[in-house]
């Protein structure tokens, strides 16, 4: 991707953030799902569902990888259709499949 917008001035106390979405779909749900990045390399990703009279919002904490941020989210998202229970507040403790190696 192209970095130039990091070299853009700002008036003090503003920041500039670069967004992606994304679609999730999932059984029978759809969320959308927006990834953030931040002038200093970081990232963080919101979902919440589309088309429903519930909301709920699934987050990543600030990471330094867009993956590992949309990977925490889809984890909250799925979690939570599977109606699994919470076992700590924060990150996810389930096994990461993703980053095994085969």
């Amino acid at each position: 991707m192209d970095n130039t917008w990091k070299t853009i001035k700002l008036r003090e106390g503003a920041e500039l953030l670069r967004k992606e979405q994304y679609l999730y779909r999932i059984a029978d749900q759809e969320f959308t799902i927006e990834l953030f990045e931040t002038s200093k390399d970081e990232y963080y990703a919101i979902g919440v569902p589309v088309n429903t009279d519930k909301l709920m919002i699934y987050g990543s904490s600030i990471v330094n990888d867009p993956v590992k941020a949309l990977n925490q989210t889809i984890r909250k998202i799925d979690r939570d259709a599977e109606n699994l229970d919470i076992l700590q507040i924060g990150e996810d403790v389930r096994q990461d499949f993703s980053d095994d190696e085969d």
